[in-house]
């Protein structure tokens, strides 16, 4: 792949500060408010969320302070589409992504190789530009790595089956087996009410935010278990909203195939709002991350 094309931070401005100094202010206020790690092993996978700032940033947080940047070389970055239809894995055209802080160099050759597998397909810059899943984890990445040589994959995730789920993840194995490869999943959890058409609730639970919670929280505690199976069984049950549903599928399905044994945690969760009346909505927001036992 042949490109001198670089995106631009197309939601600075207004999901996150477009100010470098500001920006940097929030992002080091909220990593100095979230544990560092103390889980075991070595970190490949992190699970945040991709809103505006100002809800999710103490949230994503407590998913970024679980690594060391000079542990790695290279980030895999998959996050859902929000925007255009989209069924396969979709892959930048650009050799650099913007950001406030500074440009993430693009794997170019990684880009190319995952290309020549089945299911991979280019996205075209308005898309890749209008999706904000991938975007909102950049300057996070910017301020950890720096000036770090770290190098992205970045992918955008379209609707898939289990199946495609499962024959996309082969294409992962190799590289979650590397130690200098971070993988970072981009997903919300539960958006409820009007605006999503979606309207959960167990009065047993107690308030509607308490419902949501249970609900979420059962997901999580199937990704925590690695449980492929049980998690797709979930979501036909339930059809909570997570709409990072099929990038962390995919995870799933990576570390399965590894043989190799993990610690999947959830670290912290929180909600846009904690909704007691039914014309009330919200979106909720979870970070983990998955370390290899070694």
């Amino acid at each position: 792949m042949i490109s001198t094309l670089s995106r631009a931070a197309a939601h600075a401005g207004s999901w996150y500060d477009k100010d470098p100094k500001l920006l940097t202010e929030q992002l080091s206020s909220a990593l100095s408010a979230a544990d560092k790690f103390t889980g075991n092993g070595f970190v490949k996978v992190l699970i945040g969320p991709h809103a505006g700032y100002r809800f999710c940033a103490k949230t994503a947080a407590w998913a970024y302070n679980c690594i060391d940047p000079k542990l790695y070389k290279r980030i895999i970055l998959l996050g859902p589409s929000h925007h255009e239809p989209i069924n396969c894995c979709a892959i930048t055209t650009c050799d650099l992504y913007e950001t406030p802080l500074g440009n993430i160099e693009i794997d170019v050759e990684g880009v190319e190789k995952l290309l020549r597998v089945k299911g991979f397909e280019t996205m075209s810059k308005s898309i890749d530009e209008a999706e904000h899943s991938l975007e909102m984890h950049l300057p996070f990445l910017k301020h950890i790595f720096g000036k770090m040589p770290v190098k992205l994959i970045p992918i955008i995730v379209g609707t898939i089956n289990t199946e495609v789920e499962g024959a996309l993840s082969q294409a992962f194995t190799n590289y979650m087996k590397d130690n200098e490869t971070l993988f970072v999943v981009s997903s919300d959890f539960c958006h409820w009410g009007l605006n999503y058409g979606f309207f959960y609730y167990k009065k047993e639970d107690g308030e509607i935010y308490n419902s949501i919670e249970k609900l979420d929280k059962r997901a999580m505690s199937l990704i925590e278990n690695i449980d492929v199976e049980g998690l797709t069984a979930y979501f036909e049950e339930t059809e909570n909203t997570i709409c990072g549903r099929h990038p962390i599928a995919i995870i799933l399905n990576v570390m399965k195939a590894t043989g190799d044994k993990y610690e999947t945690k959830f670290r912290h969760y929180s909600q846009s709002n904690q909704v007691k009346h039914p014309s009330e909505f919200s979106v909720s927001y979870a970070a983990a991350y998955s370390s290899r036992i070694i």
